[in-house]
């Protein structure tokens, strides 16, 4: 996280519960920010729709609408986020803010146009109505941008505002919605799209506002001087690339078999599996809200004792002793967040298997959820555990991991296929929970030859590479 935990370290110095409730607020808003901004609308838009007895395949199809820009948003934009975080990462800590924004300007234009394609190539040809089409395709282009703020956001200090603005976001598309179908002035798909672009549309530019205020609006050109990183740090674009599409990879195999269901021969979901995927990832929200304020937070500090006895000339003892606080530090972490997490867990699979029948779900749903939550589960500690390795810059072991992870769930996904409905969730799981041995033992690896990766596997004399990006931006900005 780009600044979080700057703001969160003083929020938990208060010492006091409204501190406490205010650090683990702040966590949540950067955090699930998104999930909640979508499951929101759709959820209470999904009960206007009962309400009102609109039909049921109207629902289906708006219901689509919004699954597929969500995820395939989240997929696209999945890299320019990691490579962008990397570039805030390193201004904040050099004290240079005045192309942050900008930097916004520019990486929210190559990430829209590079979605643009995808988008564009797969409603080419699609029989839905253009007008639902054009809808979508905002929609789409919003969550783009909004996912791109979400690495600024985690920067701001007023965390207040940000959920004010998406609960007002929210909001504004359940109201336009009711107005839609209580007038009756447009067909009740479109209104409900329509109404969420406008919701959206007010959380986007509220974050642009928020964004602008605390970097400043000075005007700068530094639009695209974050190209380089592209090629630097080349493996954080693939490492979120790859990981977003494994996390999604078992929901897009399984549409395209038995369970699938098309949708004006535009869209296919599985909704069986995909209801049960969507409230059996919401066990592990729990553990991502944790690991900002708890582990980043204290192993954060830990982190730089270490790396500033190295940088500032400490002698061997006092490196010795920074190291062993630091990784007495992160095993402690990781642990609390493996015990915390997993009665979270318990707690949803006695929940889940309680009420998931009220809800309508089938038995077969509710025996996939009980396997997607643990999937999650491992899930969840995986991408801790790899996020501190890219603490320590093994790029290259965690890409190594999240391919792994990628290449299990495509095997073990078209096994399931062949295999039938009762091996769905367990590939997933499966693939999870393999995926998430290998982090914990690259993990504990790394950390046995600490010294070696930190001392002897870097360059004695770096040499900054020169690619075409760095080509494009010198031609850009006119350096020789």
């Amino acid at each position: 996280m780009a600044g979080i935990g700057f703001e969160l370290k003083k929020l938990f110095n208060d010492r006091s519960a409204t501190g406490y409730i205010k650090a683990y607020g702040c966590s949540a808003v950067v955090t699930a920010g998104p999930f909640a901004l979508m499951t929101g609308m759709v959820l209470m838009i999904q009960v206007l729709f009962r309400i009102f007895d609109i039909p049921y395949p109207e629902m289906q199809l708006y219901t689509a609408s919004v699954i597929y820009p969500f995820i395939f948003s989240h997929i696209a934009s999945s890299g320019f986020v990691m490579v962008i975080t990397r570039y805030l990462a390193d201004q904040l800590y050099s004290g240079k803010t005045k192309d942050i924004l900008s930097s916004l300007y520019g990486m929210s234009v190559i990430a829209l146009f590079a979605a643009s394609i995808i988008a564009i190539a797969f409603f080419w040809n699609k029989p839905l109505n253009f007008s639902v089409k054009v809808y979508t395709y905002v929609f789409y282009l919003e969550m783009i941008v909004v996912w791109v703020q979400g690495a600024y956001l985690t920067a701001i200090k007023d965390y207040k505002g940000l959920l004010v603005t998406y609960a007002f976001g929210v909001a504004i598309s359940i109201l336009l919605t009711l107005l839609v179908l209580y007038v009756q002035i447009m067909p009740p798909v479109k209104g409900a799209l329509l109404a969420m672009d406008f919701g959206n549309a007010y959380i986007m530019l509220r974050f642009f506002i928020y964004i602008g205020r605390y970097f400043g609006w000075e005007k700068s050109r530094g639009n695209f001087l974050f190209l380089p990183y592209f090629e630097q740090h080349k493996c954080l674009f693939f490492i979120a690339f790859i990981y977003t599409i494994a996390l999604y990879l078992p929901n897009l195999l399984i549409w395209q078999g038995p369970l699938g269901v098309w949708i004006e021969n535009t869209y296919i979901y599985a909704p069986m599996y995909d209801v049960a995927t969507f409230y059996a990832f919401l066990s592990i929200m729990p553990v991502m809200i944790l690991f900002v304020v708890s582990t980043e937070l204290h192993f954060y500090e830990k982190y730089v004792a270490y790396f500033s006895y190295i940088t500032d000339k400490g002698n061997f003892r006092e490196i010795e002793d920074a190291k062993q606080e630091l990784l007495q530090s992160m095993w402690s972490e990781l642990r609390n967040i493996i015990e915390f997490q997993l009665v979270f867990t318990i707690v949803f699979l006695a929940l889940g298997n309680y009420f998931l029948p009220m809800a309508g779900l089938t038995y077969t749903s509710v025996n996939m959820y009980n396997l997607i939550v643990l999937g999650a589960y491992f899930t969840g500690v995986m991408q801790v555990a790899y996020t501190i390795l890219l603490y320590f810059e093994d790029q290259q072991g965690v890409l190594w991991i999240v391919s792994a992870f990628f290449i299990l769930n495509t095997v073990f996904g078209g096994i399931g296929l062949w295999n039938g409905q009762e091996s769905y969730g367990f590939t997933f799981f499966l693939a999870a929970a393999i995926s998430c041995v290998l982090t914990i033992w690259r993990l504990s690896y790394f950390c046995k030859r600490i010294n070696y990766y930190v001392f002897c596997s870097r360059p004695v004399f770096y040499q900054e590479r020169k690619g075409p990006f760095s080509r494009i931006t010198q031609w850009i900005y006119k350096e020789t």
